[in-house]
This record gives C-alpha cells, sequence and structure tokens, in this order.
C-alpha cells in the first residue's frame, strides 16, 4: 500500500472558468441536510445555472435541515440529465434508516460518457457484475451520452447481491480484501472508467498514519478530504458533512470533483488516472468547511420539484444470478 498526500493545493476557480466557457461538471459528495454547507461550495465554485452541470452522490438525509436542503436543490434541479443543473440519485439515507424523505423516483446510478473517460457517479462504489452489465447496456446505446439506472428494492436490501454499490464497509475499497468484488484495473482500463461515489466518510480510511485502507495506491488531498485510488481508478468524496467521529478525526466539510480536469487529465495519460498525475494537477478537488445550519432560515424554492420528479432511467434486476438484466 502507498498514498501520496497533497497537502495544498491550487483551486483557482477562474481560472478553471477561463479554461472551460462553456461550462463545468462537478460531482458533490454526502451533503446530509447541511444546505448552508452546500450553498457554501456551490458559491465557490461559481456555480453557472445556464452552463454547468452538478451531481450528488446521494444521502441528503440523516442531518441538518434536510427539507431545506431540498428546498434549496430544487432551485437548479433538472430531471433531464441534458439540461445544466443539478443533477441527483439515491444513497443508503434515502433507502433505508428511516428516511425523512425516500426519494423513490430517482435513480441509483447516473453514468455520463464523455470524450475521454467514462463517469460511473454512484453512492456507494461498483462491484464488477453491475459494472458489466451497464457497459453492455451502454453499448446497445452508442449515441447515448447520459444513462441512469436504479435497482429493484430486493436487490440492494440486506444480503440483496448489489447492495455494496449504495452501502459499502471498508472491506470493499481493496483489491486486496474484497473477493475480487470491485472490477479489475484491467477492466476498469478497458472501459476508460472513473468510479466517483460518497457514503464512506474519509476518516473511515484514516487510522492513525496509515493512509492506505482506501486502495493500494492512493492520492488524499488532506485540505478537501479526498480520495483518489488509482487501482480502483475511483474518487471518495465523502468529506464527513454529517460530523461522523472516527479513528479521532472531527473535520466536517464537503467537497466536490471537477470532471472537466479529470478530463483534461486523463487526455494527456492514456485516457487513464493515475496518483502522478493528479498530483500535478490543479483545480480538480474543491470543498468548504462545515457551515451550521440556521434553523429559522427560509430558502426560496419549490421542494415538490425534486419528490415529483420524474427522470428517465432503466431498472436494474437480479436476473439468474450470475448476469443482471436491465428493463
Amino acid at each position: 500500500m502507498s498514498t501520496t498526500i497533497l497537502h495544498e493545493m491550487n483551486t483557482d476557480i477562474d481560472f478553471l472558468r477561463a479554461q472551460h466557457p462553456d461550462g463545468l461538471h462537478f460531482v458533490v459528495g454526502d451533503t446530509h441536510g447541511e444546505w448552508t454547507t452546500l450553498k457554501k461550495l456551490i458559491e465557490l465554485i461559481r456555480f453557472d445555472p445556464d452552463k454547468d452541470h452538478v451531481y450528488f452522490v446521494g444521502d441528503y438525509n440523516a442531518g441538518g435541515d434536510v427539507r431545506t436542503l431540498l428546498t434549496y436543490i430544487s432551485n437548479y434541479y433538472q430531471a433531464d440529465y441534458t439540461l445544466p443543473g443539478f443533477h441527483l440519485i439515491r444513497g443508503n439515507h434515502e433507502r433505508e434508516l428511516w428516511p425523512v424523505f425516500p426519494l423513490e423516483n430517482l435513480p441509483d446510478i447516473i453514468v455520463l460518457r464523455k470524450e475521454i473517460l467514462t463517469y460511473y457517479i454512484t453512492h456507494a462504489g461498483m462491484i464488477t457484475r453491475v459494472f458489466n452489465t451497464i457497459n453492455r447496456d451502454m453499448k446497445e446505446n452508442p449515441n447515448k451520452t447520459i444513462h441512469a439506472y436504479r435497482f429493484e428494492d430486493s436487490t440492494v436490501c440486506d444480503r440483496g447481491p448489489f447492495r455494496r454499490v449504495i452501502w459499502s464497509r471498508s472491506g470493499q475499497f481493496t483489491q486486496r480484501t474484497n473477493g475480487k468484488v470491485w472490477p479489475t484495473e484491467e477492466n476498469l482500463h478497458r472501459n476508460h472508467a472513473c468510479i466517483i461515489h460518497g457514503h464512506a466518510p474519509f476518516c473511515f480510511f484514516l487510522k492513525g498514519e496509515d493512509y492506505g485502507t482506501y486502495g493500494d495506491h492512493n492520492l488524499f488531498w488532506e485540505k478537501q478530504h479526498v480520495f483518489f485510488s488509482e487501482d480502483l481508478q475511483s474518487f471518495n468524496i465523502d468529506s464527513n458533512a454529517k460530523g461522523r467521529i472516527e479513528n479521532g478525526h472531527s473535520y466536517r466539510g464537503l467537497a466536490c470533483v471537477c470532471l472537466d480536469v479529470l478530463e483534461d487529465t486523463a487526455s494527456k495519460n492514456g485516457r487513464r488516472l493515475t496518483v502522478d498525475s493528479l498530483y500535478e494537477t490543479p483545480n480538480a478537488v474543491f470543498s468548504t468547511e462545515f457551515v451550521p445550519c440556521p434553523w429559522d432560515a427560509y430558502t426560496e424554492g419549490n421542494i415538490q420539484k425534486v419528490l415529483s420528479a420524474t427522470p428517465q432511467m432503466k431498472t436494474i434486476f437480479e436476473g439468474d444470478g450470475r448476469r443482471p438484466i436491465i428493463q
């Protein structure tokens, strides 16, 4: 195991926007009702609702002021993935743990096929059978750049075959300990894949001086509290907005990853991401520290826009036990 620690990182949003005047794409970590922290992050990246796409990895419940969070999100929510705005998937706190807002009409996975890499935006990670099934489905629709999927409920319930995509423990997050659940490096590179997820607060992977429990070859943005694993070709961007204390770490914040920066980096590196290439790349990760929610505040918006949305998505079923079925 090896982990490179990036202590300080340039996050120059003005420079980045000058490079990409047509708009940017970001993936935001678990928000857990902390709408003021999210609002601060959105202001930091200077979100342009007419040009930018922002994808959320789920877990809006369990913390903060969830109703106000979703009301704030509703100002920019788009059920049509091709339009600029906020795009949502569900996390385990929308499926279980008595969520206030189950958001049953949202997908569990959004896949964004860009020119260099394909981005699999999930809540907790990926497993090989689901990964392979999604790739087969996308090959049948070669001209479609955005795909969305939801799981049939029994497949992700307790002991369900695909549960780890929405609820994982630390054992999934290395090739050595996951029983080959995660797609292999060869499989990931063959499909030019980058998996971006939240769910597991960064502090789950920090044990004393050991920064290596996420993958076998990692980069850790210390200021932003984000992990990248080269062997898993993935980012864990749960910077702990909920404030879970683990292994003595008590930082609270919210982070996002810029996909356009990842595209630029991978285009110079054989359509893949490495620790070394990202270490030299500015503006990949943005973050803000926790800002407490004012409970008496009112955020304009219409929460029903989110609660009653009907985005297009396909459903993943268990199939014959070896290969899932998408309908």
